[in-house]
C-alpha cells in the first residue's frame, strides 16, 4: 500500500531529536579517534610538503612573521569578523524565506545572534572532523526557534549552495583579472573545482525537488518526517525575489575575506595583485571543505603551492599562509571557542533559573 503524501510542515520528529548534535556530542567528536587520525594525516601531508617539496629558510620565515605591521594585521582581522555579520544577515533571510519557526519567520533570531552561531559552527569545524559545525548550526537554530532540526539544517545546506555560487562568480572574476594583467597563468584546477562543486550541489537540489516526495514514501516511517522537513527547509530557502540580495550578501562576505588576505600580505610587505589575492583566498575557502579540522594540512600545503605557482618565493608563500592562518583558523578556535563556552554557560544558567519558576 502506498503511503500518503506528507505535508511539508516544520514539525518535530522526536525520534530524530535523539541524534541532534549537542555540546556533549561535539566534545566527544573533538576528543575522538577519527579526529586524531585526520589531524595526523593533515600534519603528515604538511610535514612532507615542508620537508620534500618546498625550499625555504626558517630564519627568513620567522623574520617575515616578526616584521608584520600590527595595524594592518588588525585591520585584516577586523574585516574577517565583519564578514560574519553579513553571513548572519543572509542566513536570517534564508531562514525567514523557509518560514523557520512559523509566524512567517518572525521567530528567527537577529543578525548578530545568527552571526555568533555561524562563528561557533566554524569553531566546531575547526576542531572536529567531517564538518560537524554545519550540523551544530542547524541544531542551534532549531533550539532558538523551537523548530525541527532537519528543517533548520536545510537552511544551512541552502546557504552552502549560495556560497559556492558566489565563490564561482568571484573565481571567474579573479581568473579574468589575472589574465588581463598577464603576469601569471590561471591554475585551471581551481576554476574546474569551483564549477564541479556548484554543479554537484545544483544537481542535488534538482533531485531533491524532483524525486523528494516519491523517495519519502519509500523511507521507513521514523525517517520520513525528518526527510520531508529537511527537504522543506532546503527548497523553501530559495525564493526568486530573495536570491539576488542573498547572493549579494554572500559576495560581500567573500570580498571581506579576500580583503583579509590582501591586508595580511600588505602587513608583511609582500606585493601581490588583487586578482591573485582573490584566487588564492577563494582556493583557501574550497580547501577548507576537506573534512580535516579546519582543513588542516591541505589548506596550508595547497595554498602555499598555489602562491608559488603565482610567482611568490617558497619563503614568502609559507610566511604569508602561516600568518593568514592565525586569523582564518587559530583566531576562530580562540574567539569561537570562548563564545561557545560562554553561550552554553548562559543557556544552562537560564534553563536552571526557569525550571524552578515553571514548577511553582
Amino acid at each position: 500500500m502506498t503511503k500518503p503524501a506528507i505535508e511539508n510542515t516544520d514539525q518535530h520528529d522526536t525520534k530524530s531529536e535523539s541524534v541532534i548534535p549537542d555540546v556533549t556530542t561535539l566534545r566527544q567528536r573533538v576528543l575522538s579517534l577519527p579526529t586524531l587520525i585526520t589531524i595526523i594525516i593533515g600534519a603528515t601531508l604538511l610535514g612532507f610538503a615542508l620537508w620534500r617539496i618546498f625550499d625555504f629558510d626558517w630564519d627568513e620565515v620567522w623574520s617575515n612573521i616578526k616584521g608584520v605591521n600590527v595595524s594592518k594585521y588588525l585591520l585584516a582581522l577586523a574585516l574577517y569578523y565583519v564578514s560574519f555579520w553579513f553571513r548572519g544577515l543572509r542566513w536570517k533571510s534564508l531562514a525567514k524565506t523557509a518560514n523557520i519557526g512559523g509566524n512567517q519567520g518572525g521567530n528567527v533570531p537577529g543578525t548578530t545572534t545568527l552571526a555568533g552561531i555561524i562563528l561557533m559552527g566554524w569553531f566546531a569545524n575547526s576542531v572536529a572532523f567531517f564538518r560537524l559545525g554545519d550540523a551544530y548550526r542547524g541544531w542551534s537554530l532549531a533550539k532558538e526557534t523551537n523548530s525541527a532540526f532537519p528543517s533548520c539544517l536545510g537552511t544551512v545546506v541552502a546557504e552552502r549552495v549560495q556560497d559556492m555560487v558566489a565563490v564561482l562568480i568571484l573565481v571567474l572574476i579573479g581568473a579574468i583579472w589575472i589574465t588581463i594583467e598577464g603576469d601569471s597563468k590561471v591554475p585551471g584546477w581551481v576554476v574546474i573545482a569551483a564549477f564541479l562543486l556548484v554543479g554537484i550541489l545544483t544537481i542535488g537540489i534538482i533531485m531533491l525537488r524532483v524525486t523528494g516526495e516519491g523517495l519519502a514514501r519509500r523511507l521507513p516511517n521514523k525517517f520520513e518526517t525528518s526527510y520531508m522537513n529537511f527537504r522543506h527547509g532546503t527548497l523553501n530557502s530559495f525564493s526568486g525575489r530573495g536570491i539576488p540580495p542573498q547572493l549579494m550578501l554572500g559576495i560581500i562576505g567573500w570580498i571581506l575575506e579576500i580583503s583579509r588576505f590582501y591586508f595580511v600580505a600588505d602587513a608583511m610587505g609582500i606585493e601581490i595583485s588583487f586578482g591573485i589575492v582573490m584566487f588564492a583566498a577563494l582556493a583557501n575557502a574550497m580547501l577548507t571543505t576537506i573534512p580535516t579540522p579546519g582543513g588542516f594540512g591541505f589548506v596550508e600545503g595547497g595554498l602555499t603551492g598555489l602562491l608559488i605557482l603565482f610567482g611568490r618565493t617558497d619563503t614568502e608563500a609559507i610566511s604569508l599562509v602561516a600568518v593568514d592562518r592565525t586569523i582564518s583558523w587559530l583566531s576562530v578556535v580562540l574567539f569561537g571557542g570562548i563564545l561557545f563556552v560562554v553561550w552554553h554557560a548562559v543557556k544552562v544558567k537560564k534553563a536552571s533559573t526557569e525550571l524552578p519558576a515553571s514548577n511553582n
